[in-house]
């Protein structure tokens, strides 16, 4: 896999400057952002715990959850908790499966809003 997942395996590190999500989300003038796509190799979980949710206009995320775990403590539940926590609802991808990892490569989340404005549904 390539990315972080591979550096750490490596033994390579590199040096980076990074910034919260909610940093970057700020700067942009806090617009409501239609999709997000979260996938980062694992470390999916460390940037949503710093998420002020309440405070972003966030409507769907796609988010990279068969790493979770994998590089750092945390698990696929933990993601879905916080999403689910934060208001918003999973939804499978459809013929999403990776046969490396064995299971579903990412998960969908609606806000319940958006949810209930549109009638969303699993298919």
């Amino acid at each position: 896999m390539p990315g972080f997942a591979d550096n750490i395996k490596s033994g390579v590190t590199m040096k980076a400057q990074c910034f919260p999500l909610y940093t970057l989300i700020l700067s942009m003038g806090n617009p409501t952002v239609n999709l997000l796509v979260l996938d980062i190799e694992g470390f999916e979980l460390a940037v949503l715990r710093t998420v002020p949710w309440d405070k972003v206009d966030i409507e769907v995320l796609t988010i990279e959850t068969d790493l979770a775990g994998k590089f750092m403590k945390g698990s696929r539940q933990d993601i879905i908790d916080i999403m689910e926590n934060a208001g918003y609802t999973r939804f499978n991808h459809r013929e999403d499966y990776n046969e490396l990892t064995g299971t579903n490569q990412n998960d969908l989340f609606v806000r319940n809003d958006i949810v209930k404005k549109y009638n969303v549904v699993q298919l």
